[in-house]
């Protein structure tokens, strides 16, 4: 039998060969942006890249069926639980992690010690040296480092050792750049409470005062007597869904309906565009990064008197830029992308859905990072009623409003 380390370096390899060969192969099918990679060091290339690899969990999480061939056990059968183990030895969740922490230990070290790869050691330099230059040493009297010596831990090697044990969910994926800025010390303190901070605020606002933890933004919102109000709706989070009176589509689960393989590209094909296509631009809309929409982008649809009088609070002019300019990028080009929304529609659509929700689940569901699976689900019931283009103001509004009452939990 091998030795543990060599067993470990085994499972490593076919690992990494799974995920740069197969997983990739699919993943290039999903994401245009994967197969423009270079193909020799694409895993490489997806670990070094936050955004595209956050991109790709949500692909395998949204396509299940486009993997369910590597899912297989040791006996070739598929496996369900994502803790059972796979034919390779691990489970699917500690892959994820391993994934994770491979891509937080090689964000640190890029933003902290300057490179993705390890700093090379004293002491592996010394054991490099043949005898000759270990005589030259001596001869010149060049300080030579006992074989036990250890040089102090770089900045990336001290946060990720506090990080390690927390790094485990791909949600955390989006949140490894927020991480990058916290202290060793901040995370050993909390210790696991670390993954109750879900959102990018919450570790913004950690890193604000990290000696007086903030208490993070719960899932459920409390109402204004202080009671627990109500959690995002049901049907966005994979709860049992309400029955609706008029037989209409009932709020959609995972149990359901898989979300439909368009979903993972995440943005729309410009060349499937009509000449009647009057959907809103990425490229108006996005801010330089991507990672949200741009506020202004929007002004003069507001000043439209339809979008207005479609708009719930509608006075609330700078307020509603404000929340605008909160969403999460990846939102707005799945609901433009998979609906073909105009500018104006999608902020109807956006603006109805907070003032369903609230500021904070609104955030929860539609911020950064967001909950890009819930995303999917509400675009998948809204392809259900037909929601598109040509639907107009009045009634995107007054469907967004249902939707969220039908879906409560």
């Amino acid at each position: 039998m091998p030795a543990p380390r060599e067993g470990h370096n085994s499972v490593v390899r076919r690992l990494s060969a799974t995920l740069q060969g197969p997983v990739v192969e699919v993943l290039g099918e999903l994401l245009p942006e994967v197969r423009r990679l270079p193909r020799r060091n694409t895993l490489e290339a997806l670990l070094d890249d936050i955004d595209l690899l956050h991109r790709c969990f949500l692909a395998f999480r949204t396509n299940p069926d486009r993997f369910r061939h590597l899912l297989v056990n040791r006996h070739k059968v598929p496996v369900e639980d994502a803790e059972a183990l796979l034919e390779c030895g691990r489970s699917l969740d500690q892959i994820i992690a391993m994934v994770v922490r491979t891509a937080a230990k090689r964000h640190f070290r890029r933003r902290l010690d300057g490179s993705p790869k390890p700093r090379p050691r004293p002491l592996q330099r010394m054991q490099r040296r043949d005898l000759l230059s270990r005589l030259r040493a001596l001869l010149l009297s060049e300080p030579m480092l006992p074989p036990q010596y250890r040089p102090p831990k770089t900045r990336a090697e001290a946060l990720y050792e506090a990080f390690q044990e927390y790094l485990l969910h791909d949600w955390q994926v989006p949140m490894i750049p927020e991480y990058c800025q916290l202290a060793p010390a901040t995370v050993r303190r909390l210790g696991p409470r670390i993954l109750d901070y879900r959102i990018a605020e919450d570790i913004r606002r950690l890193r604000a005062d990290p000696d007086n933890p903030p208490p993070p933004t719960p899932l459920v919102e409390p109402d204004q007597q202080g009671r627990a109000g109500t959690a995002l709706p049901a049907f966005l989070t994979g709860g049992a869904p309400a029955a609706e009176a008029d037989g209409q589509p009932t709020p959609i689960t995972v149990a359901e309906r898989r979300v439909s393989e368009g979903m993972a590209k995440l943005a729309y094909d410009t060349a499937d565009r009509t000449v009647r296509d009057e959907r809103a631009r990425l490229d108006d809309i996005l801010a330089p990064d991507g990672k949200r929409l741009k506020a202004d982008a929007f002004t003069a649809a507001l000043l439209d008197p339809q979008v207005r009088a479609a708009l719930p609070h509608s006075e609330q002019t700078v307020r509603i830029t404000g929340i605008l300019g909160t969403v999460n990028g990846l939102a707005g080009k799945v609901l433009v992308g998979e609906l073909g929304l105009r500018i104006d529609q999608l902020a109807v659509f956006l603006m109805t859905a907070h003032a369903a929700l609230g500021d904070k689940r609104f955030e929860t569901a539609f911020g950064v990072p967001g909950r890009p699976e819930y995303v999917a689900r509400i675009v998948e019931r809204a392809k259900a009623y037909k929601i598109g283009q040509d639907t107009a103001l009045p009634e995107i509004s007054a469907f967004v409003l249902k939707m969220f009452k039908a879906g409560k939990g």
